[in-house]
């Protein structure tokens, strides 16, 4: 025996629709929570002081904002903390020497140290500390440097000014991402690749350079 449903009913399911609809009721689907939106899980997006960070322990892959900052030459840079000056060097990236006593200007050294210098210019300059060793054995911090989102390591390669080296356990996160960029500068024999015999490859699969 067919139910008869009521003309009440009817209304009932109509206007809890419409309530629905209009917003005055919750949608009761599942909606997307943060837990599950993908993030970046290598370096955050979060920026901290280089004034507050204890520099014998930095934070790893976060951004460290630093205001005061200058380039040595394409790879090198001295940062300053309280009218201190301390010496970094760029992580997994070799660029041409300019000014390494007792070595002649290597081909495209100036190049490299005027894109860097043109790179600080635009400002918004942070440091990322990878999970390995701070320091080379000259004392200088070893750090990515970014140009608001742009990772210098990255320009320096895709435009042939330098070349990846010195890679070393826990401080190679982004190596493939480097290597990417090194090999789209070398298959266009930009920069650094169009020298004959410049650019040499070692027995570990990374380059030198020649010196002359």
């Amino acid at each position: 025996m067919k139910k008869k449903i009521s003309l009440g009913s009817i209304l009932i399911v109509l206007l809890l629709f419409f309530l629905q609809v209009t917003g005055v009721l919750p949608n009761t689907e599942k909606k997307q929570s943060q837990a599950d939106v993908p993030h970046n899980t290598t370096t955050t997006t979060k920026h901290v002081a280089i004034e507050a960070v204890d520099l014998d322990n930095p934070p790893r892959l976060e951004k460290i904002t630093v205001l005061r900052i200058r380039n040595v030459d394409g790879d090198t840079f001295a940062f300053y903390v309280h009218d201190k000056e301390y010496k970094l060097r760029l992580l997994m990236v070799d660029t041409p020497e300019s000014v390494k006593p007792n070595l002649a200007v290597q081909p495209f050294g100036k190049e490299a140290s005027a894109f860097t210098k043109d790179k600080l210019a635009n400002g918004d300059i942070s440091i990322v500390f990878d999970k390995g060793e701070i320091k080379d054995s000259y004392g200088r911090y070893l750090a990515y440097v970014y140009v608001k989102d742009e990772m210098l390591q990255t320009a320096l390669l895709k435009a042939g000014l330098g070349i990846v080296r010195y890679v070393n356990a826990g401080g190679d996160s982004y190596v493939n991402e480097l290597l990417a960029a090194q090999k789209s500068a070398q298959s266009m024999q930009l920069g650094v690749w169009q020298e004959k015999n410049y650019v040499v490859k070692k027995s570990n699969g990374y380059y030198q350079y020649n010196e002359r």
